[in-house]
């Protein structure tokens, strides 16, 4: 349900090239949480220093990216930040990704509070 005041601001971020361009990426952003078409559907585990066994937990974007002229051996993945809305975008070897069994809602949770909170994937078995 959009406000006309709602409008107003939609139309000036659209006329300004780089307002647009932040508006755009915060709501493609927004939408990959909430919505029919959320994106954070995949939970991972990537292995970001294989020797000293360092790992760090994000979200699969995409696992095929020809498009980036980028082999099929790597995929695109999500690490958002503890504590904020912002977050880093790798694209790491598909042989250092592994799925996480969790409902994504609870990896986030995970995630933006630091690894305080914890998850039960007890439902998922």
């Amino acid at each position: 349900m959009a406000t006309p005041l709602f409008d107003f601001f939609k139309n000036a971020f659209n006329r300004t090239p780089l307002l647009k361009v932040v508006y755009s990426s915060i709501k493609d952003l927004f939408s990959a949480f909430v919505g029919k078409e959320r994106k954070f559907e995949k939970p991972v585990i990537v292995t970001i220093d294989p020797i000293n066994n360092i790992k760090r937990v994000g979200f699969e974007t995409q696992a095929e990216l020809s498009y980036l002229n980028v082999t099929d051996e790597f995929a695109s993945v999500y690490f958002p930040s503890s504590y904020g809305i912002l977050g880093e975008l790798y694209i790491v070897p598909k042989k250092f990704v592994t799925p996480i069994n969790a409902h994504p809602a609870e990896v986030m949770k995970f995630i933006v509070s630091g690894g305080i909170s914890s998850f039960d994937n007890k439902d998922l078995e």
